[in-house]
């Protein structure tokens, strides 16, 4: 039997993440059997656990790669760009995301994983340190704008994170869960809320 190339597996593992993103996404984790998987991605059982251990690294694998894009969002700024403009992007990006239509699948993903994470305290590890993760890299920019002296020095940086990050899920879960849809205005207004309350007044008026 010949042997698959490196290309070939990264593809066929891919094929296996897609299909599988849509039945978690459709049925829930719980109710996803990896016979499910076989079914909607046309690859064997013996084939998707030559990728995978089991249906709970095919589900982590899935979260991964929204917290890669994240982080590749964040070292894609140019050094040149302020501060506040960098965590504007930063919030645009995510509610711009939310709003696309395309991605109910993916917001509903997001919150079948966190619903997993509260009753298998392995998952809840790795969401935990994914969590983590991001909170370094968005603190690291609220930090950047404290050292520029475009920030506000007293800024309680961990807790700005936390709201910024708690808001923006909050509003994918409104849309992706509950149906309530966010809008560019109401994107705007959280988002010029959060740049007022850390810039420092010399600030306000680029915003």
């Amino acid at each position: 039997m010949p042997k698959i190339n490196e290309e070939a597996k990264n593809e066929r593992k891919a094929l296996i993440i897609k299909h599988a993103f849509n039945v978690f996404s459709e049925k829930g984790y719980s109710n996803t059997t990896v016979d499910d998987i076989v079914k909607a991605s046309g690859v064997s059982k013996g084939g998707i656990y030559t990728y995978f251990k089991s249906k709970e690294e095919i589900f982590l694998a899935i979260a991964e790669e929204r917290l890669n894009l994240r982080k590749n969002l964040i070292n894609a700024f140019s050094k040149h760009v302020t501060s506040s403009e960098k965590v504007r992007l930063y919030i645009q990006w995510v509610l711009d995301w939310v709003l696309d239509v395309k991605n109910i699948l993916q917001l509903k993903f997001t919150f079948e994983f966190w619903s997993v994470t509260s009753r298998k305290d392995d998952i809840k590890i790795i969401a935990t340190k994914r969590y983590n993760e991001v909170a370094e890299d968005l603190c690291f920019l609220l930090r950047e704008g404290v050292e520029k002296g475009e920030f506000k020095a007293d800024l309680d940086i961990e807790a700005i994170c936390y709201i910024i990050l708690s808001s923006t899920d909050g509003i994918g879960f409104f849309t992706g869960v509950m149906s309530v849809s966010t809008n560019k205005n109401i994107n705007k207004t959280l988002t010029d809320m959060i740049l007022k309350s850390i810039c420092k007044e010399d600030y306000h008026d680029n915003l």
